[in-house]
């Protein structure tokens, strides 16, 4: 409670003292609706959503699960899923530079027993693949903060050095 003995600073009043009453009492419904609008839209996929990518060729079956559209700052996982109708002699995993930039990789499972980084991919070489045994290449990695766009490149598998089929990925990034 102010009284009349109380001295406010220039510019200040005792109407700016007393409490408020109605609207101007409550927070705007405005930041309901804001927020309202965005459930709804992660609801419905549009802030991020997981995709399959598939390819078929040279004998192998090669699949790619991972998010289409996702936040930067975001953790997520990729999983590189292959078969062949043939034995594979050393199974090695190429995927694009372009696809990782600006992200960090956190777990690579399982581990490769050769990593290089040539003709524009990071290439993980693993053990030889008996013919219809599955093989799944889990990844976790991070999209950094400064990336905005997204990354798009191709995943590929060799025998060796020979391609046998490959799959083009694209991962959308928004702000």
């Amino acid at each position: 409670m102010t009284t009349e003995t109380t001295a406010f600073p220039d510019g200040i009043d005792e109407r700016h003292a007393r409490p408020l009453a109605g609207w101007r009492r409550h927070a705007s419904p405005l930041s309901l609706v804001a927020f309202g609008i965005v459930v709804v839209l992660a609801l419905a996929g549009v802030l991020g959503h997981e995709r399959q990518w598939e390819a078929q060729g040279g004998g192998a079956d090669l699949g790619v699960h991972m998010p289409e559209t996702i936040r930067n700052g975001e953790f997520f996982e990729m999983r590189v899923d292959i078969e062949s109708d043939e034995p594979i002699g050393e199974l090695v995993v190429g995927i694009d530079q372009a696809l990782w930039e600006d992200m960090t990789v956190n777990t690579l499972i399982p581990a490769a027993t050769d990593e290089t980084s040539e003709d524009g991919e990071f290439r993980f070489t693993f053990a030889e693949l008996a013919a219809g045994t599955p093989f799944r290449l889990k990844v976790d990695l991070q999209v950094n903060p400064d990336i905005l766009g997204g990354n798009d490149g191709l995943v590929t598998v060799y025998d060796g050095e020979v391609p046998l089929t490959e799959v083009p990925v694209s991962i959308a990034v928004l702000p």
